[in-house]
């Protein structure tokens, strides 16, 4: 036995082990899938047919959400006109669907009126916006608004500031609300009736029906406060990018692409030293108050910001418009306790089968079975170990696509064992020793191996291109299983096979699952040393 085989068995025998108890010691582990772990599942479908151009490209605005909100690996895929979202292992999942559920325009609105529980809290600044509030809700429900500069107020205050701005410039004492919490509470769309007020039906409406040129009534997330807003001056399309970074405070970063800076610069000169709100499918997110004229594309969001409602924010300004609108059709939680059950079940079979498979190979090829199951244990240590490295670090989820990609993976891995396995049964047959047989046996065998292994990964690699979802899954787990056992093919199992037949099977064919022919212990044409 080439002594180059003793050292290649070590090294791989050592990587798999080292590398298992690496991340088992790091206590690393692969990221299951909803249907492994619980998360949600949420159906969308759009309001009006849309064609495939406009879904593929809501897709993928509603994966950058996903993906800044911070779940691994979410499923994302199209079933005719629905867009079905999968989230797995989702802490918040009112917070979650909410996010995803964002589907109306973007848009900024300058505020007229804020009203409360309380008479009016907030009337704008400019005059002739007093007076067009006040007709407005005289109208609409009463409410008396008197034209004069909005109160003075110890609540914090959130600005709009130019980013040449010191992190403090600009805050004043002036009445604006800060940004709440993402909440899953939808808006509220009967604010008034609009048969009480023919003269507005045209000029006021819901958010259920909001065009960018009407006067709206908005609230907030928690719908403690209602807006009157004017006409969207600026929509998402002008806003390129949004982080939320920490200055002494949380603050939201703006930038604005060049058609947009203009846009936004000439809403800032009219309001300014006035709210402007940051509104979303009804929803107020932020009403910040106007205290430069000239921002040049580049705005900081600050006030009493959390983290959290900071991050909330940004990734609103970020992702906020979509080409069609949708509904949600159905929502759906995979509890954990059902994610376990269908991990135990999958686990379950999968020991079952491998067993049986283990069985068979050694009823089949003795010796050389146990080679089959010792290959098959470290291609397993080295896969689970590179899919809990890949979790860790890359935020890759174990699906149950995945799961049956890799268990497809085992049939792969064995019959390779079986090619190199019938290879030397036949030059046994022949009469050819059972030494010479394993080492001259390999070459031809190995490259009937490739060419097998060649197959499933050119499928996987065309399913992982062309498909999505849980198929992408599928063929991710399926092409990585193969690349691994061309590798313990080559450097674990000849070796092994070699090891085994030179001092175990002592000329034996029965020990491999061979018949005996006469003379065949005796043959030893072409035995390496």
């Amino acid at each position: 036995m080439r002594r180059s085989h003793i050292v290649s068995l070590l090294i791989v025998t050592i990587f798999s082990i080292g590398s298992f108890i690496t991340v088992l010691a790091l206590n690393w582990g692969p990221i299951l899938g909803v249907q492994l772990q619980g998360g949600v599942e949420v159906v969308l479908r759009p309001v009006e047919t849309a064609d495939d151009e406009t879904l593929d490209q809501a897709i993928e605005i509603i994966r950058s959400r996903i993906d800044a909100f911070g779940v691994a690996e979410p499923d994302i895929t199209r079933q005719g006109q629905q867009v079905v979202i999968q989230l797995p292992g989702v802490e918040d999942q009112n917070r979650a669907v909410e996010l995803v559920g964002q589907t109306a325009e973007l848009q900024f609105r300058p505020v007229l009126n804020i009203t409360g529980s309380n008479p009016s809290i907030y009337v704008a600044a400019d005059p002739e916006q007093r007076a067009q509030a006040k007709g407005l809700l005289d109208v609409l429900n009463g409410i008396s608004t008197e034209a004069e500069p909005p109160p003075t107020t110890t609540a914090s205050p959130t600005t709009v500031s130019p980013t040449t701005a010191p992190a403090d410039a600009g805050v004043t004492t002036s009445v604006a609300p800060t940004t709440a919490p993402v909440t899953s509470v939808a808006p509220t769309t009967t604010i008034f009736d609009a048969s009480s007020a023919p003269e507005l039906s045209e000029i006021i409406t819901i958010a259920d029906s909001a065009d960018t040129e009407d006067f709206v009534l908005f609230t907030n997330l928690d719908q403690s406060l209602i807006y009157l807003l004017g006409p969207a001056e600026v929509t998402g399309d002008a806003v390129s990018s949004a982080a939320a970074t920490f200055q002494n405070q949380w603050v939201v970063n703006v930038n604005f692409n060049a058609v947009g800076a203009d846009q936004f610069d000439v809403m800032a000169a009219a309001n300014l030293n006035g709210l402007v709100a940051i509104a979303l499918d009804g929803v107020v997110y932020s009403a910040p108050q106007i205290n430069s004229a000239n921002f040049g594309g580049t705005a900081v969001i600050s006030g009493a910001f959390e983290e959290q409602d900071s991050k909330d924010l940004a990734l609103v300004l970020r992702f906020g418009a979509l080409p069609v609108e949708f509904i949600q059709d159905d929502v759906r939680t995979v509890s954990a306790t059902l994610g376990e059950g269908t991990l135990r079940a999958g686990i379950i079979a999968g020991l079952i089968g491998l067993l049986l498979v283990g069985a068979y190979m050694v009823a089949y090829y003795r010796m050389l079975g146990i080679v089959a199951i010792l290959s098959l244990v470290v291609s397993g240590a080295i896969l689970w170990a590179i899919i809990s490295f890949l979790g860790e670090t890359q935020g890759l989820a174990l699906t149950l696509a995945g799961a049956t990609g890799i268990i497809v993976s085992v049939g792969v891995a064995v019959d390779s064992n079986i090619v190199y396995y019938e290879r030397i049964k036949e030059e046994v047959r022949r009469g050819r020793a059972i030494r010479s047989a394993a080492d001259n046996s390999f070459h031809d065998a190995f490259m009937t191996i490739i060419w097998a292994d060649m197959a499933s990964l050119i499928g996987a690699f065309v399913l992982y291109y062309l498909t999505s979802g849980s198929v992408k899954g599928f063929a991710l787990f399926l092409g990585l299983a193969t690349m691994i056992d061309i590798f313990v093919s080559y450097f674990f199992m000849r070796p092994l096979v070699v090891l085994v037949t030179r001092k175990l099977v002592d000329e034996r064919p029965s020990r491999i699952g061979a018949p005996i022919h006469a003379g065949s212990a005796a043959t030893t044409d072409g035995e390496a040393n």
